[in-house]
């Protein structure tokens, strides 16, 4: 691999966004991932299911690190309420998932 090659994919490299300790962790994490998606920003959660003292890591593209910390602040101040209003509209509108 040269070196023209290597920088076309040096933002294709994964960075740790954020990482949740603890009994929620999980949760926290894939809500995470939720409100990630739904901005079009792709991302990885890593952790052990079922051991508390591990954490679990929401990674990015290095080349979209800054979009996904723009996102993510943005849904942590709008807060519970926005989320809630968000999937409401998903449900009326029919874009939702369903997985029954």
């Amino acid at each position: 691999m040269n070196d023209a090659e290597l920088n076309e994919t040096s933002g294709l490299d994964l960075v740790i966004l954020a990482n949740y300790h603890g009994p929620q962790a999980e949760m926290e994490a894939r809500a995470v991932e939720s409100v990630l998606r739904a901005a079009g920003i792709e991302s990885v959660v890593e952790g052990a299911v079922g051991f508390s003292s591990v954490p679990f890591e929401v990674s990015v593209a290095r080349n979209q690190f800054e979009a996904a910390q723009q996102v993510l602040a943005e849904a942590l101040a709008a807060g519970p309420a926005a989320a809630e209003q968000a999937e409401a509209e998903l449900e009326v509108s029919g874009d939702g998932v369903d997985v029954d």
